[in-house]
């Protein structure tokens, strides 16, 4: 079975995740999550619900997994945080998928990864807090944007964003358009 790694924290919007998360092929993916906080202790989203996160920071083995999901939310109080930054530098550059939407973005700049790819995010030069790991010369003004293994999104694309994770990790075939349809258009059904 195939590891899928979501970094939870703090503030992280859930809303931008549950479409993919939802749609994951549960035979053949396990979805692990991770935060930077000690074993047991939980973790609040954006909607103030808590979670418990799988393992810890200090747990994760890159080499066990396929891909990393990176949710938005206030990403500002990680981009000192070291040892995120490297699991983040492991990903890439062992050329696994990493997906980041809306602020998450800000945590593949802070691992010096948006000075080698083009990205967009819902962050502009305006967030300051940002600006120090932001390469903004690389934002393209788009919803989505794929550069070679990395898939950003802006936050309000979370399902484009979805559907794109799930063609790059083979959990729906490349060429379905819309594998998520049934969430895009409101029917009786």
């Amino acid at each position: 079975m195939k590891k899928i790694l979501l970094f939870i924290y703090d503030s992280f919007a859930e809303f931008e995740i549950v479409l993919f998360t939802t749609a994951l092929n549960q035979e053949e993916f396990q979805l692990v999550t991770f935060s930077t906080k000690p074993a047991g202790e939980t973790v609040t989203g954006v909607s103030s619900m808590s979670y418990v996160p799988t393992l810890t920071i200090d747990d994760i083995d890159v080499n066990e997994f396929e891909a990393l999901v990176i949710p938005g939310g206030t990403t500002h109080p990680l981009l000192t945080h070291q040892p995120l930054h490297a699991i983040i530098r492991a990903f890439y550059d062992q050329n696994k998928t990493i997906a980041a939407i809306c602020g998450g973005p800000a945590l593949l700049g802070a691992a010096g990864i948006l000075q080698e790819i083009t990205f967009t995010a819902s962050l502009t030069p305006d967030d300051h807090e940002y600006n120090d790991v932001m390469t903004w010369d690389n934002k393209l003004e788009q919803m989505l944007v794929v550069d070679r293994q990395v898939i950003t999104a802006t936050g309000s694309n979370y399902v484009q964003f979805a559907e794109e994770v799930l063609r790059r990790i083979g959990s729906v075939p490349e060429d379905e358009q819309n594998p998520l349809q049934y969430f895009r258009e409101p029917s009786m059904n």
